[in-house]
């Protein structure tokens, strides 16, 4: 973090440990290149295993895995933590989810949330009932998060497996083809947004031009993860350039 922008609010990022050189080391440099000066981000490692396999989720996404990490995140200025990590938030169902962000707000003492539940408050704040999916896991995960959509109210009308069997195998692919593809399926007019969980996936600079291509809202991992921090924070300013959810004021 810049010296410029110590004194600014702080959103605290926890990040499954992973060999993958993802935005979300760098989301304060993202920032500050965005022009945006109301917080910044500090991101920090938990252990886990990296495979998209249940028990590797259960054991990644384990509360004695990340609390250290948010209390530390804590106690290095952090007014709000987040648990970047989809699959290893919604694997156990959204009970298992709520729980997981309360005990990350105990360990931390600050609000604390999860991707899973970024995405929920996303559609919410969007009137979104209907979505899609194009989930880089293998199939039974995917349809983990579809289940957990489902316990909170929303109905999936059409998804994908990608089948990436790590975050390492979700970083390589070509998201604006696999986008391309998928979206070639839906129905002409349909304004359901195209949900794209696995932050391990880069998304931040290609959003705008998904959504260009696609005709409907795109909403990623890191988008939701970053646009439901900041609200934690208090904060509703724009993020220029970053996809139709980011550029809003909800």
């Amino acid at each position: 973090m810049s010296p410029s922008n110590s004194s600014l609010p702080r959103l605290g990022i926890v990040f499954p440990d992973d060999p993958i050189a993802s935005e979300m080391h760098r989301l304060d440099r993202w920032l500050e290149g965005r022009g945006f000066r109301a917080a910044t981000a500090v991101t920090l490692l938990s252990k886990g295993t990296g495979g998209h396999f249940r028990e590797d989720l259960l054991a990644t996404g384990d509360l004695a895995a990340i609390s250290p990490v948010a209390r530390s995140l804590a106690e290095r200025g952090s007014g709000a933590v987040i648990w970047a990590c989809t699959s290893a938030s919604f694997i156990g169902g959204l009970d298992w989810a709520r729980d997981q962000a309360a005990g990350l707000a105990q360990a931390s003492g600050v609000p604390s949330s999860s991707t899973t539940l970024a995405f929920i408050a996303a559609l919410e704040a969007l009137k979104a009932r209907r979505v899609h999916i194009l989930g880089a896991y293998p199939r039974p995960v995917t349809q983990a998060f579809i289940d957990c959509l489902a316990t909170a109210g929303f109905v999936v009308d059409a998804w994908r497996a990608l089948n990436a069997l790590d975050g390492a195998s979700s970083f390589r692919l070509d998201l604006a083809k696999e986008v391309a593809r998928f979206a070639d399926r839906l129905p002409d007019g349909d304004a359901a947004p195209l949900l794209i969980p696995d932050t391990a996936i880069d998304s931040l600079d290609l959003l705008t031009r998904l959504e260009s291509g696609c005709g409907r809202r795109v909403l990623s991992a890191n988008q939701v993860t970053l646009w439901h921090g900041l609200r934690l924070l208090g904060i509703k300013q724009a993020v220029p350039r970053a996809g139709s959810l980011l550029v809003g004021s909800l």
